[in-house]
């Protein structure tokens, strides 16, 4: 459950008594933030708007410093190329996954990121999919479309048990929640350290001993070699009857043919943002099952989150100067 590619720092390279700096923006929408990032004196932005204008501007700007916002029309090879660029000193990831970008030297390039800024509005997505697969409410959908008039009973969520697998700020948002609505929570991070969001708290060994005490398993894991396919179809079939599985982390971590297998025996239905292959073919199954609910990768992206990225971006490069 270590980073893959590089230590992360939580501040910016000291930048005291230096003049401007050449910034390059990364993003496919440069108007959303470009005003904001103007708030950071001392920096000279360019913006690449699309893969193809990353060379361009990176041999004209010359960059020092990248913000760099990785989305679906915008991923991740460009990012890779402007981090490995020659003059750049400070490399900014607007989001909390690394998994695009390559390895990196700490000696040559400071790596930050927007880790738990958008950790709060994820939580309510999870809890969203929690409470419709959780209380029936996806059956209801269903029997709308078609007129039909069937009341069900329902099996509160309170006094369930939900096992969160990454226990950081997402993953403590979502436990904090869930404790609100009455449910138990364990825990699982690198060092099974006590958290206060959570009743019990594990290291990784002891999944096969926590998963057929889970409810929910909720994942909110780094994608990294010891974490790819970790969740395969032998795990989910710890699970209990009836289990529910939420996954916003990284579609790699867990088998959708093994779930698929799951929902046939054990698990009751599962709430997907990400996938193995993105975006998701549209003949895959899982489009189409009756208990899995789809989103498109999209379940922390607030409708102003951009800026809450810049945000991150103008408190450390203040901090910097």
């Amino acid at each position: 459950m270590n980073a893959a590619h590089g230590p992360v720092s939580d501040s910016a390279p000291s930048t005291k008594g230096e003049g401007p700096l050449r910034a390059l923006l990364l993003h496919s929408e440069p108007g959303e933030v470009l005003e904001a990032l103007s708030d950071c004196p001392g920096l000279e932005w360019a913006a690449a708007g699309e893969p193809g204008e990353v060379a361009r501007c990176l041999v004209e700007h010359d960059p020092q410093v990248v913000f760099s916002i990785k989305t679906a029309s915008f991923s991740g090879p460009s990012h890779g190329e402007a981090l490995r660029w020659k003059s750049v000193r400070w490399f900014h990831v607007g989001g909390s996954g690394r998994d695009h970008l390559p390895a990196w030297d700490p000696a040559q390039v400071t790596v930050t990121d927007s880790k738990g800024v958008l950790a709060p509005f994820l939580a309510e997505r999870v809890m969203a999919g929690l409470f419709t697969l959780g209380t029936g409410l996806n059956e209801h959908l269903r029997e709308q479309r078609e007129a039909r008039w069937s009341p069900t009973r329902f099996r509160p969520l309170a006094g369930r048990t939900m096992l969160v697998l990454g226990f950081g700020r997402t993953g403590a948002e979502v436990a904090r929640r869930a404790r609100a609505m009455g449910m138990g929570v364990l825990g699982v991070n690198r060092s099974g350290a006590a958290h206060e969001e959570a009743d019990e708290m594990y290291e990784p060994r002891a999944l096969a001993g926590l998963l057929p005490r889970a409810d929910v398993l909720s994942i909110h894991l780094p994608l990294t070699p010891e974490t790819r396919g970790w969740i395969g179809a032998k795990e989910l079939a710890w699970l209990p009857e009836g289990a529910l599985v939420l996954n916003a982390a990284r579609g790699a971590i867990l088998s959708e043919g093994g779930l698929l297998r799951a929902l046939d025996q054990n698990v009751a239905g599962a709430w997907l943002d990400v996938f193995e292959e993105e975006p998701l073919p549209e003949l895959n199954p899982l489009w189409r099952h009756p208990r899995i609910l789809v989103s498109p990768h999209c379940a922390d992206q607030a409708d102003d989150f951009p800026l809450r990225f810049a945000a991150r971006f103008r408190d450390l490069w203040l901090a910097s100067r």
